[in-house]
């Protein structure tokens, strides 16, 4: 299948994996990406990467650069809003059962991609202006005017997919909105070998180290931290913690150096149906993730590999086939980890003291493979 005319739409995490393990097989698809070149991965923050995505990264014989731009988590700590320890959780049974558990920025994770990536696959600036399904393929503009034939369009293109929007229906997929969100930012100190967040009523704080720092996000419930603001906010959090829980209170004068953090609101979305004919969703434009439990970039390269694989054994005569055989084989999983992220993130976001005291109380009596029973599953490939 060498000759197989294949289009993925977004240069992202899912779209870079596709393209370099069709590289491998020796497919060059094209690969566009709607920003500029000088402005291509120049932000992003914090990403845990399960095994599930290392897994693949040393299918591409990229392991040696994951290892040396991230740092393994050794613990998922959760506290209270004074600081004080709830329960710390070890991670050894991914670590060692599975494979490394590491924290990687998102802009190493994409260079690591782009290396394993011909540059010129991608065409920087461009996005899909129309798509017409044929019977051996898919017609497709470009933004640029360019028209061009393809086998196969892969839209990856992330949680916001505009190109989505031109195969599915509105009712075929949906947002599911926390009514959370806040502001991330880096702090610039040596990373440490643990998840640190501190939930508290309408508040919450985490700390997600990757090689040489730590991403800091700082939220509540959008409405509410929105009309406080980032000052006002930042002190009524800190009156909570004790003035010997040094990290905390670190993490949070972090934000004072930096202009405009990035404020991200914290909403999933799942599509009812992941082909239609020869185009097909992957990533976060199938399935997007919330960022609770830290499985959307891993899912993401599973599936890419997975598509992968079943590109491979495809012709040309039989594509919708094959992608529904895709479909079939990954979209439970991917929505089976999808679960266990919503349920964490009710955990998580709790507006109510008397709530939050009860979780508080509740949480020493749960395993971490108890929260995330799901996604345990998914990792031993049920």
């Amino acid at each position: 299948m060498q000759d197989l005319d294949i289009l993925i739409v977004g240069a992202g995490v899912a779209g870079l994996t596709c393209s370099s393990l069709l590289l491998q097989h020796g497919i060059k698809p094209t690969v566009i990406e709607r920003e500029e070149e000088k402005h291509f991965n120049k932000s992003g923050y914090m990403l845990g990467l399960l095994p599930l995505g290392g897994r693949v990264l040393n299918a591409m014989d990229a392991r040696d650069a994951f290892f040396a731009n991230s740092v393994q988590m050794e613990q998922y700590e959760i506290h209270k809003e004074t600081g004080e320890l709830v329960k710390g959780y070890p991670l050894d049974f991914i670590n060692k059962q599975f494979g490394s558990y590491r924290g990687i920025s998102r802009t190493s994770l994409i260079d690591i991609l782009l290396a394993k990536s011909k540059q010129d696959t991608i065409r920087y600036g461009t996005t899909v202006k129309n798509m017409e399904q044929q019977t051996n393929g898919v017609d497709v503009t470009f933004s640029d005017g360019r028209s061009q034939h393809f086998d196969v369009v892969i839209i990856a293109d992330g949680i916001h997919s505009e190109t989505r929007k031109q195969i599915l229906e509105d009712d075929e997929f949906a947002y599911k909105d926390t009514g959370w969100g806040g502001w991330v930012t880096w702090l610039d100190i040596d990373p440490i070998a643990s998840y640190k967040e501190y939930w508290g009523a309408g508040s919450f704080l985490g700390l997600y180290p990757v090689e040489d720092k730590i991403g800091v996000f700082l939220g509540g419930p959008v409405d509410e931290i929105k009309k406080k603001g980032l000052t006002s906010f930042i002190s009524e959090v800190k009156s909570n913690i004790a003035d010997d829980f040094s990290m905390p209170n670190q993490a949070l004068d972090s934000f004072n150096s930096k202009k405009d953090p990035f404020f991200w609101e914290f909403h999933d979305c799942r599509s009812q149906t992941w082909h239609k004919q020869n185009v097909v969703l992957l990533g976060d434009a199938a399935t997007g993730f919330l960022p609770t439990a830290g499985v959307g970039a891993s899912m993401a390269m599973d599936s890419a590999a997975a598509l992968v694989d079943e590109l491979t054994r495809m012709d040309k005569n039989h594509i919708p086939y094959g992608l529904t055989l895709f479909s079939k084989r990954q979209k439970k999983r991917v929505e089976k980890a999808q679960k266990d992220s919503r349920e964490l993130g009710k955990m998580m976001f709790v507006d109510s003291s008397i709530i939050s005291g009860v979780r508080n109380k509740l949480l020493p009596f749960y395993s971490l493979q108890q929260m995330l029973s799901d996604l345990t599953d998914v990792m031993e490939g049920e």
